[in-house]
């Protein structure tokens, strides 16, 4: 009976023993699953951080094939002949002129959009209506006007 005694409380040591490691070998699996995961989204991130840097690198290079403004700046002045003082501006001889128009400025010009047909191409036909305004008047009496929601 003893040997009863000491056997039953061997396998309850040993079962208790079992449940304890089966709860902690899930608590084990439950942190690899979350290590994995975490490893796959730095993955992710490295992978996104390496695409934004090789980005990062194209605009770097345009800009640096881009001229800058200081360096437009000093490519005008070392293009201008002379001394580095600003030259001065010659007048352009409107000055005495009240409006500030000159010739070029107010010359007739053909229209833009032309017709098909090309008999007339010095733009004369723009400079009458198309329809007179009693022809007009007269047009919309004699037609019947409809409800539309009859």
């Amino acid at each position: 009976m003893r040997q009863f005694s000491i056997l039953v409380i061997f396998v309850l040591a040993f079962g208790g023993a079992a449940v304890l490691y089966e709860q902690e070998s899930r608590k084990v699996k439950g942190v690899l699953t979350q290590i994995t995961q975490l490893q796959a989204q730095m993955g992710d991130l490295q992978a996104e951080v390496n695409r934004l840097n090789s980005e990062l690198k194209a605009v770097k290079l345009a800009e640096r094939r881009r001229p800058n403004l200081s360096t437009m700046a000093s490519r005008i002045r070392r293009e201008v002949p002379g001394s580095g003082a600003p030259q001065p501006v010659v007048g352009t001889g409107l000055e005495g002129t009240s409006s500030g128009l000159i010739t070029s400025d107010v010359t007739t010009a053909p229209p833009a959009i032309r017709s098909n047909d090309g008999s007339r191409e010095d733009g004369r036909d723009w400079s009458h209506p198309t329809v007179d305004a009693d022809q007009y008047q007269g047009e919309s009496e004699e037609q019947e006007v409809l409800d539309p929601y009859q």
